[in-house]
């Protein structure tokens, strides 16, 4: 997920990651702010953080991934309208494999691209899936100083599976 500001993009450690696994390109100054310190782990205890970039050509190249929800868009909306949005990408990501899947070897070959589409689309699918989870408490995530949490979401609901996640650990 991202969030644009007027003099700053945050994206998190997790679109980061998935990033530099691909075959995108990523510009230089992005892989030096996450990667350039050494050893860098994204894993379940940090995906969630947000990355600041406030370099010009960095905010230009985030907005242009449109890969990457907005959480200015989806903020708030409703859990109905976000269900809508999951079925809009599978729709799109199953006519792109559809056309796909018809073409010959040597068309696929020349559309290659068709495949990464598809990918991007199903990455984008499970990051609004984790954008509902937030919104609904099942997720934590800190949202960076200065940006309002999403209409219907509760920060309540963070507390309480805070405390329900200490209690449980002293338990075992």
């Amino acid at each position: 997920m991202k969030i644009i500001t007027d003099n700053a993009v945050y994206v998190q450690k997790n679109d980061i990651a998935y990033l530099y696994s691909s075959d995108l390109e990523m510009p230089v100054s992005v892989f030096m702010k996450v990667f350039g310190k050494g050893d860098t782990i994204i894993d379940d205890s940090n995906r969630y953080d947000f990355v600041k970039f406030e370099d010009e050509s960095e905010i230009v190249f985030f907005k242009g991934l449109d890969w990457i929800i907005d959480y200015n868009e989806v903020k708030n909306l409703s859990e109905e309208q976000i269900v809508m949005l999951l079925n809009n990408i599978g729709d799109t990501q199953q006519k792109i494999v559809t056309t796909f899947n018809s073409m010959s070897e040597e068309e696929r070959k020349a559309h290659s691209d068709m495949v990464t589409q598809c990918e991007l689309l199903e990455f984008k699918f499970y990051s609004l899936k984790d954008f509902l989870w937030f919104k609904q408490g099942h997720i934590s995530m800190k949202l960076p100083e200065g940006i309002d949490y999403p209409d219907g979401y509760s920060q309540e609901k963070d507390i309480l599976k805070l405390i329900k996640t200490v209690f449980n650990k002293k338990e075992k």
